[in-house]
């Protein structure tokens, strides 16, 4: 159920790994240890209920491996802090971590992990941490799934969205264009 999709329009080319949760009981726990910065919880941890599709969790993705790989400097600690930082529609990253990072409320997790050749990370091998790790339901990532757990409320307030919920085309469009405003503007 954990998808893996290959970045490799960067300088070096990368995997983005993907799984998604839902009845988390034990989000309390991941964020301390985001916090705590123990390495064996170098992951993107987003509160599922902010994304409207796939395409939105991968757009912030790549925006952070370009950033590091042309640039050499991000705006937060590391590659998977940079992806929640890139989901904000603006350039505050306190507001970007409170709105889409985990918190101790988070029911519903979609969990993202970088690879590449100098740091390998298996499928199968993030796919077993996570399993270990979260406590809740491992479930199919896809924009259907998504979809069933996007909260349309905090969606629509976070990115200001003019554009009717029913049209998730329309929707996602708004969303990753006010996402690369935020880098631009």
């Amino acid at each position: 159920m954990l998808r893996t999709y290959q970045l490799e329009n960067l300088p070096v080319p990368h995997e983005v790994h993907v799984a998604l949760f839902s009845n988390i009981t034990n989000a309390a726990d991941l964020r301390k240890q985001l916090i705590a910065g123990n390495a064996d919880f170098e992951y993107a941890f987003i509160d599922a209920t902010t994304i409207v599709s796939l395409a939105h969790a991968l757009a912030a993705a790549h925006m952070s491996l370009h950033r590091l790989l042309v640039s050499g400097k991000l705006r937060t600690h590391n590659a998977h802090s940079e992806i929640v930082y890139n989901l904000s529609p603006t350039n505050n990253i306190t507001e970007a971590f409170r709105r889409f990072g985990v918190s101790d409320k988070t029911t519903s997790l979609l969990a993202i992990k970088v690879s590449h050749s100098k740091q390998p990370h298996t499928a199968a091998d993030v796919e077993k941490h996570l399993r270990d790790v979260i406590q809740g339901d491992f479930v199919e990532v896809s924009d259907a799934t998504l979809a069933r757990q996007t909260d349309w409320s905090k969606v629509k307030k976070y990115y200001k969205m003019q554009v009717p919920q029913d049209r998730l085309e329309d929707a996602e469009t708004e969303v990753l264009g006010k996402m690369v405003m935020s880098v631009v503007g």
